[in-house]
């Protein structure tokens, strides 16, 4: 028996022991509004009737909620990944173009394939 029931147990039979004392005019006033207090408690109440739910969505969200955040967390990073390389690679391409621009050689010669070969020749040599 846990310890909340022990309590309860405990305070019912002290109240018990105090009914003994009580007069029969009393116990019954009492056990009316016991009565009407049980009546009460029978009607729905407005207003309440979603409290339910509202824990219950709660608790859900709770237990699953490092699961979401991790997800989440994971998603961002790889979007945030994701742009991060969009913006690396145009600003690769626009300094490869600066360059093209600047050069001497027109870029019909950078189409030419005997130069793409001299290129490749003279970058291996380089290596």
């Amino acid at each position: 028996m846990n310890p909340e029931n022990e309590f309860g147990y405990k305070v019912r039979q002290v109240l018990n022991l105090g009914t003994e004392k009580l007069g029969l005019d009393l116990a019954k006033r009492l056990q009316a509004a016991r009565q009407q207090a049980l009546e009460r408690q029978r009607m729905p109440i407005r207003g309440l009737h979603l409290a339910g739910t509202g824990h219950f969505i709660a608790e859900s969200m709770l237990s699953h909620g490092r699961i979401i955040f991790a997800t989440l967390a994971l998603c961002v990073g790889a979007s945030g990944t994701y742009v991060w390389n969009l913006y690396d690679q145009a600003a690769e391409n626009a300094e490869i173009d600066s360059a093209l621009l600047a050069d001497d050689l027109p870029p019909a010669a950078y189409l030419d394939h005997g130069f793409r070969a001299w290129l490749d020749r003279s970058s291996q040599s380089s290596q």
